[in-house]
């Protein structure tokens, strides 16, 4: 008996989920955080509108120093060219497709690469710069090793 009711409850919850939000049902403050997608907003999956609920939900409840934090992010990310966009993109994925010990390498990594004083930070940049992209897959391919 409890099987079917959790057979039940998932199908009737995947139901659910399946069902588009109309954007005039939205609340007048996630309609002005997804103003950009408001002309497609009818258009959009149902999945990918859940997602960008979501989203807007999770900004909402940021204090707003994060708030602003992300803004400013996003609007770093707005500036890049198109094609730098894309190059991170596909970046993030192969990043994402790394075993999970791989991923906590690299963030360890990054968290010490902050942790450095700006001028230290610069000068490791400028050097990484000055390789030759021969030196540079030498320098990699020891990290991941």
């Amino acid at each position: 008996m409890k099987h079917w009711i959790v057979i039940a409850l998932l199908l009737l919850g995947g139901t659910a989920m399946a069902e588009p939000t109309q954007w005039q049902s939205l609340p007048a403050d996630t309609q002005t955080l997804l103003h950009e997608f408001a002309q497609d907003w009818d258009k959009l999956d149902p999945e990918r509108q859940q997602q960008l609920l979501d989203a807007a939900q999770r900004f909402q409840a940021l204090p707003a120093e994060q708030r602003q934090h992300v803004v400013q992010r996003f609007k770093r990310w707005q500036a890049l060219p198109p094609d730098t966009r894309e190059h991170l993109k596909e970046r993030f994925q192969e990043f994402r497709q790394l075993p999970e010990e791989r991923q906590e390498a690299i963030k360890q990594r990054y968290r010490w690469f902050r942790s450095l004083p700006a001028e230290e930070r610069a000068q490791l940049r400028s050097g990484w710069q000055a390789l030759t992209p021969e030196d540079r897959q030498r320098v990699k391919d020891r990290f991941r090793s």
